[in-house]
């Protein structure tokens, strides 16, 4: 059996960190995982954002056609598009490895099956660590309809070879838009099929709806309120048959199906039973504030596994509190106060803090189109909005939206102020560049 100061199952932006810290603070670390680099940077946002980023040129090209640019602006190429993409992920594994190999970490490659609260196996071979941190991340939610496993995932989506003509994608999240958005840029036809009547639920309902008129807008066909009911393949593709809540029925042909039906914790093989620990309501793991397991103080888990905040950033701040609770006289407990999060679609959808307030007296709310705004007209944007909601005693920020162009780098500037708690007046005196985002959100208070 081999021991270790830290043993950390999963190689993604929770475990890398955290296993980075231990590593230079003089600790003896241990990495396992079966693909090392972890879904973000292998299958999730790294790779959707390379290739969102060029895909959003082609749709801001569009909305400027007539204006400089050529009428006929051809699709972008799928196969240049994806050997862009292969830039940002294929030197990730073996990159990983060489990296903790410099680190002094040890890689086992491999998946973990806890034997106990002690120990666990991989390979037939067992390992112990004084901690023991679980952050093997997320995976796509099982689907209940027949024929389920015709879907492809987002993960099966990232290596197409070629992208077909008719592409069904079922979910209406933030995969499900940002996946319709890029598809649709590269010439192919795609249907979304959302199984609520208001998608994107952490947003508000104003924001979603010119959301989805920008979608329309784009040829992408959306069908809210259908849930699948089952996929048959048939002529060399697949029969797609939806329902709605009241009976009506929805058929649909297409090439491949995209399952972006959500995302849950990661835990099928850890066999967790073993080790006594207990899962949340959202089928993660169980942690207190301190990011420890609610069985064992020795055990800690991050990220994606706990299925609460699926966020990148989330999942490397959570790998700080823990290093610092593993290695510090005082704890800390998480504080998610001020977490941004974006739906990278074009235009982009953004959100900070609160969606809505119940008591409206106390707050300054302000909810209004913003297509007339410089930055959205100089883009020629006609889908923009925003929401923003102070506090009328302190003046200070407790929620926004923003949808448009730059919403995301707008969405940060006032995720930053609520997080250094400055009050609008304050914000309104800083120097921002003019004309960007940042400049406009000074004024959306």
């Amino acid at each position: 059996m081999k021991k270790f100061d830290l043993l950390i199952l999963g190689s993604g932006p929770a475990g890398d960190d955290l296993a980075k810290k231990a590593a230079e603070a003089g600790k003896s670390v241990a990495v396992i995982d079966g693909l090392f680099g972890g879904t973000c940077a292998l299958k999730g946002c790294t790779p959707k954002k390379a290739m969102e980023s060029i895909t959003s040129i082609y749709w801001e090209a569009k909305h400027a056609q007539g204006k400089g640019f050529d009428k006929n602006i051809a699709p972008i190429e799928w196969r240049s598009l994806m050997a862009h993409k292969a830039k940002f992920t294929t030197l990730v594994p073996g990159g990983t490895k060489r990296k903790y190999k410099r680190y002094g970490i040890t890689a086992i490659e491999g998946y973990g099956t806890f034997k106990d609260e002690q120990t666990v196996i991989v390979n037939k071979k067992e390992y112990t660590g004084k901690h023991i941190i679980i952050a093997t991340g997320g995976k796509p939610t099982p689907l209940p309809f027949p024929g389920a496993d015709h879907l492809i995932t987002s993960y099966d989506f990232f290596e197409l070879d070629e992208l077909p003509k008719k592409i069904a994608i079922v979910g209406g999240g933030y995969i499900g838009f940002e996946l319709s958005h890029i598809i649709r840029a590269c010439g192919s036809d795609v249907t979304i099929l959302s199984m609520d009547e208001q998608p994107l639920s952490a947003f508000d309902s104003d924001h979603v709806d010119t959301l989805v008129k920008a979608t329309l807008d784009k040829g992408i066909e959306v069908k809210l309120g259908f849930s699948v009911s089952e996929v048959v393949p048939e002529n060399n593709g697949f029969r797609i048959t939806s329902k709605r809540a009241d009976g009506k029925e929805f058929t649909h042909q297409a090439d491949l199906v995209i399952h972006a039906a959500g995302r849950t914790p990661n835990i099928d093989k850890l066999q967790l039973t073993n080790a006594g620990i207990t899962l949340n309501k959202d089928k993660g793991v169980a942690v207190n504030d301190f990011l420890q397991v609610k069985s064992h103080d020795h055990i800690y888990a991050l990220g994606d596994v706990t299925g609460r905040l699926q966020f990148t950033e989330v999942a490397k701040y959570e790998a700080t509190i823990v290093f610092h609770n593993l290695y510090s006289k005082r704890r800390k407990k998480v504080n998610y106060f001020g977490l941004p999060s974006v739906v990278y679609t074009y235009p982009r959808l953004a959100m900070v803090g609160k969606k809505s307030v119940d008591n409206k007296s106390k707050y300054i709310v302000r909810n209004e189109d913003a297509a007339n705004h410089f930055i959205q007209r100089a883009k020629s944007n006609t889908h923009a909005r925003f929401k923003t909601i102070v506090d009328k005693k302190s003046k200070k920020i407790v929620g926004a939206q923003l949808l448009g162009y730059q919403a995301e780098e707008g969405i940060n500037l006032i995720a930053m102020a609520m997080q250094l708690e400055v009050d609008y007046d304050k914000m309104r005196d800083f120097f921002f560049a003019y004309p960007t985002m940042g400049h406009t959100a000074k004024y959306l208070f």
